[in-house]
């Protein structure tokens, strides 16, 4: 995995955001708002801090991370237990929730076919960042 820093000198993207839909049954939603959405600010709003990152494997596909996606990580963010986070283990980059297990910090996947990671003493671990958004292409 690598980690891409995003610009903040990139063009900004605004959409048009005109209505609500019902993802359920079909009703009637109200007014159209009709305003614009600033893409890159509500996608990414502190680019300074932030970086992208390619998902591999299917660890967190209960958290709905699919091999493939493209995650945006802040790395000003402080991380708390149960944040998806993107960390370095080993010399590995990881993607998980992080946890707890027996008062040790542990690295949650999100996917019964793997089991946590308790960091050991002898570990090099550090929390690069906090996935704040996840996209992908459908």
């Amino acid at each position: 995995m690598d980690l891409y820093p995003i610009s903040s000198n990139d063009e900004t993207v605004i959409l048009r955001y005109t209505a609500t839909a019902s993802c359920g049954e079909p009703r009637y939603v109200g007014e159209d708002i009709d305003t614009e959405i600033h893409f890159g600010k509500y996608w990414v709003p502190n680019p300074r801090d932030s970086y992208s990152i390619i998902a591999k494997g299917d660890s967190m596909i209960d958290a709905k991370i699919f091999d493939g996606d493209m995650l945006v990580i802040d790395c000003s963010r402080e991380p708390h237990i149960s944040n998806v986070v993107v960390a370095w283990l080993n010399g590995e980059l990881t993607i998980k929730r992080l946890g707890a297990v027996g008062g040790k910090v542990a690295l949650m996947p999100a996917n019964a076919l793997y089991s946590p990671i308790i960091i050991g003493s002898d570990d090099e671990f550090q929390i690069l960042g906090v996935v704040t958004s996840v996209h992908r292409h459908i």
